[in-house]
């Protein structure tokens, strides 16, 4: 072989495309070997999205562009696309590549060599419980191999070959070094996906035919029935600050498996619910921008529309993520931003909905279905009605007739409406007598208005009921509003009464509601949503 072949920024952008075009063919495959850690057969699909979410990066350079400048775009576009535990393994491996490349302009041997050496090390490092027969045993083999013939004066070619053929054995060996791959007569998945891709790096650089992929090796083991496993959800989240080195351990300790952590994305697969809860409530304590959950039992194709939901507190998170759409916390980072590189990742419609009218206004120019969804009770209504799988205008008319038809109705304490009163308020309308407020109350115009003025004069526990932005009723007792509230509601019918609910409204207060909804209005259907945000007090939503 001739020493003369190099790895440039133009042969590793190809290689990325190709890549891309192969994973897309094939996941489908990888997808049926898929038994570990959980049998949810995903695998192939989620490392197909990664990697497209990095080549998407790559198409963004201008101009001649260098080894450096594609892989750090690689490994940023990994990094945000990431999918699944295989997906967030490649771009911690794609990410110590990039950072082991930084500054070479054409790979050396040993270059080559400390690249997949950093990428097993990080890839490594960022799984909680890391177990042989797995990509990272793949991944060691293979830097392993690079070193020594880096080592031994091989060329750059000689070590990608040498790599390359070892990548194959050392995939035929994962079945023998996990049980369940032992069982199931089947080479690890995502081991698969990674030497695909080395493969795919060999016949760019010397410019030859791919050779026959693993999978025609493979496809002779038996098709695999996924089934259900004690791990039911996956979570992935992408936090506002980075966690503590520790984050990995407490997550193990709470209940989580799977745990992969990539800088400010965590991955990690739960039993159920509760433990979900538990596990989003610690992250939220470094701040979530983004929620993706999935039910591991389910095994669907990919529909014909995405989601994305505004939404604030770990509780709505976690509900609107489970009911299938990417959850993002508005007030975290560039919104924007975050957003179009969302949008522009996706090859189908985007659907958007907001929880607040000023996110609302934030969203104009976005290349994206918006939903006009008021408040949080409006955007319940509408994701009640979401069919990923409806042609997009149609299942975007659903959710806009769903958020207009909901009346909706928010209880504020006398703290909220001093801190922060709500935008676009309109002036008080006095119903009962019950504490009127001082004239020009619930303008909306900051401390020095009419309503700063009449909460001062009340106690702590004063509270007040708006309904569409108009300030109604007022009491100190909130068992007495919400019930008040919710007849209100239902004055015009209605079959749903959802309640949202902060970490300030009592249980009992909850108890008292549901037990006079069944007596006063026995044919509703009573639903409280515990959205963990200390800036919710109550919001009520009728359909």
């Amino acid at each position: 072989m001739s020493n003369a072949i190099s790895l440039n920024g133009r042969l590793a952008a190809r290689w990325a495309r190709r890549a891309v075009d192969r994973l897309r063919k094939e996941r489908t495959e990888i997808d049926e070997l898929n038994v570990f850690p959980v049998p949810d057969g995903d695998t192939g699909t989620n490392m197909y999205h990664t990697l497209r979410a990095a080549y998407l990066a790559v198409e963004e350079l201008t101009g001649p562009v260098t080894l450096p400048q594609v892989v750090a775009a690689l490994a940023a576009g990994a990094g945000r696309g990431a999918r699944g535990n295989s997906g967030l393994i490649l771009a911690v491996a794609l990410q110590g590549v990039a950072d082991a490349l930084a500054g070479v302009t054409v790979a050396t041997a040993d270059a080559m060599a400390t690249a997949l050496e950093t990428a097993s090390d990080r890839a490594r490092a960022a799984v909680a419980r890391p177990v042989d027969g797995t990509m990272l045993t793949v991944l060691d083999a293979m830097a392993t191999e690079a070193r020594e013939q880096a080592d031994d004066g091989a060329s750059l070619i000689d070590v990608i070959a040498a790599v390359r053929e070892r990548s194959r054995s050392a995939l035929r060996e994962t079945t023998g070094q996990l049980t369940v791959l032992r069982e199931a007569e089947v080479v690890d998945a995502g081991s698969t996906g990674i030497v695909e891709l080395f493969d795919l790096l060999y016949a760019t650089v010397t410019g030859r035919t791919p050779q026959d992929s693993m999978l025609a090796e493979v496809a002779r083991a038996p098709k695999i029935i996924h089934e259900a496993t004690a791990d039911e959800l996956e979570i992935v989240a992408v936090l506002a600050t980075e966690p503590t080195d520790s984050l990995g351990d407490e997550l193990d300790r709470l209940g989580g498996t799977s745990i992969v952590i990539n800088a400010a994305k965590v991955h990690v697969h739960v039993a159920d619910e509760a433990t979900a809860a538990t596990v989003i409530d610690r992250l939220g304590e470094f701040g979530i921008a983004r929620l993706d959950m999935e039910d591991l039992r389910m095994h669907e194709e990919e529909g014909e529309t995405k989601l994305i939901a505004l939404v604030k507190g770990t509780g709505l998170l976690m509900h609107t993520a489970l009911n299938g759409a990417t959850a993002l916390t508005p007030e975290v980072g560039d919104l924007f931003e975050t957003m179009s590189e969302l949008i522009a990742a996706e090859d189908r419609a985007v659907i958007v909905i907001p929880s607040s009218t000023s996110a609302l206004k934030s969203l104009t120019g976005l290349g994206a279905h918006v939903v006009r969804s008021r408040n949080v009770a409006t955007l319940l209504s509408a994701l009640a009605v979401y069919d990923p799988f409806a042609p997009a205008g149609e299942i975007f008319a659903d959710m806009t007739e769903a958020a207009a038809g909901t009346r909706v109705g928010t209880i504020y304490s006398a703290d909220q409406l001093a801190s922060d009163p709500p935008t676009g308020m309109l002036p008080v309308v006095h119903e009962d007598g019950e504490g009127r407020a001082a004239a020009g109350a619930g303008s909306g115009q900051g401390t020095g208005s009419g309503l700063g003025t009449a909460v001062a004069t009340h106690p702590a526990q004063f509270y007040r009921v708006f309904i569409e932005g108009r300030a109604k009723t007022q009491s100190t007792e909130l068992r007495t509003l919400v019930e008040k509230l919710a007849d209100r509601l239902l004055g015009a019918g209605g079959e749903l009464l959802t309640v949202v609910h902060g970490p300030d409204c009592a249980p009992e207060v909850l108890d008292h509601l549901r037990d006079w909804i069944q007596k006063s209005h026995g044919t509703v259907h009573f639903q409280d949503i515990d959205a963990r945000d200390p800036g919710v007090l109550v919001i009520m939503g009728v359909e």
